[in-house]
């Protein structure tokens, strides 16, 4: 599993949206958790809260 900062510029728009916009959620869409995956980022274990850190800081950055 690569660090969020590596998987984060490879995960999809939408999915980078709705991660945005449910900042700290426990439960993930599977088509949001799968794009993370392929991505490169941690499966069903969920986002821990450095990840969860680095998309709010990122939410205003275009992709």
């Amino acid at each position: 599993m690569d660090p969020v900062e590596q998987w984060w510029t490879r995960v999809d728009i939408e999915a980078k949206q709705w991660l945005r916009e449910h900042n700290g959620a426990e439960d993930l869409p599977e088509s949001v958790r799968t794009a993370i995956t392929e991505a490169g980022g941690p499966g069903s274990d969920g986002l821990d809260g450095d990840a969860w850190q680095f998309i709010d800081l990122q939410s205003e950055t275009p992709d």
